[in-house]
């Protein structure tokens, strides 16, 4: 089972505190390898770290590096036996993706070239596995030139995309699979293997929607619904740090232009200034919703 990528949820608390629930069941579900997304640094390293050790995630990655010390952040490939086939299995990003992080101190990632990481790796691999899989976190495009330029790659699943891929393809030698990110599909191989060196002999692939056609899991319906019930309690404990003391329910902000009509003289002063761009650090990162920021921005 193979994630790739963009597992963590986006740059605020309600959000952090969902994607604690959903690692959780992540990794109760037995997936064996995720490739790291640029989205799975959105808490920062230590959380992302925190997360292979417990609940125990297994990402992977290549080509991101701590810039301060040039370690990778995550192990650089994995090896899992599977019906007596060894998979040798590893996970590049595109160097164009932005990494934002919602920790007070920003760390600064270097993202090495994909070809040129996967040149250098793929033969390592190759001495401890039979079968070559690629998490590829390039998006559609990126990931076939990418096949296409690295020799050794025996199935690519590609990250970062919204296509589904619902039949057998091939980039030269290497099997293309793809479904949708955000869980709104399941992807499903089946893969014949020669087994004197467990190259891939034939596939035949499907893609199924997780829609309302496909019943709930009893016991995981009940978790998700607990869940469900410790979020509201969250949002509710935070913003009770914060009542309301002045206006009525209905107001809402009305945005710096409509002081204008008025206050001409001090909307100019002020739209010239950098604070007019102190919302947008927040929308950036993701906190345009959190008290504590909107306070001072």
């Amino acid at each position: 089972m193979l994630d790739g990528g963009d597992l963590f949820g986006s740059r605020n608390q309600n959000e952090k505190h969902q994607t604690s629930f959903l690692c959780e069941v992540t990794s109760d579900f037995g997936t064996d390898a995720i490739g790291l997304g640029e989205r799975d640094l959105n808490y920062g390293r230590e959380y992302l770290q925190a997360s292979m050790q417990n609940p125990g995630l297994p990402f992977t990655n290549a080509n991101v590096r701590l810039r301060t010390t040039g370690e990778l952040i995550c192990p650089e490939y994995l090896v899992i036996e599977r019906g007596g086939i060894r998979f040798g299995i590893i996970s590049v990003m595109d160097t164009s993706y932005r990494i934002i992080s919602m920790t007070a101190h920003e760390e600064e990632f270097d993202v090495a070239d994909p070809v040129a990481t996967l040149r250098e790796l793929v033969p390592r691999v190759r001495k401890e596995a039979d079968t070559i899989i690629l998490l590829g976190h390039l998006g559609d495009a990126r990931t076939e030139k990418v096949v296409s330029e690295v020799n050794g790659i025996d199935v690519a699943v590609v990250g970062h995309t919204r296509r589904n891929v619902d039949t057998e393809r091939l980039i030269g030698d290497t099997i293309l699979l793809s479904s949708a990110y955000d869980s709104y599909y399941v992807g499903r191989a089946n893969m014949f293997f020669r087994e004197s060196d467990g190259r891939v002999m034939a596939v035949d692939v499907m893609t199924t929607s997780l829609n309302d056609k496909v019943e709930d899991e009893p016991e995981m319906a009940v978790r998700v619904e607990e869940y469900k019930a410790s979020l509201v309690a969250f949002r509710e404990a935070k913003r009770a740090a914060y009542p309301r003391d002045r206006g009525a329910k209905s107001e809402n902000y009305l945005g710096d232009r409509s002081c204008k009509s008025c206050h001409e003289d001090a909307w100019s002063a002020y739209s010239g200034s950098k604070h007019r761009q102190a919302y947008m650090t927040l929308r950036r990162k993701g906190q345009f919703g959190e008290p504590k920021c909107l306070s001072c921005h």
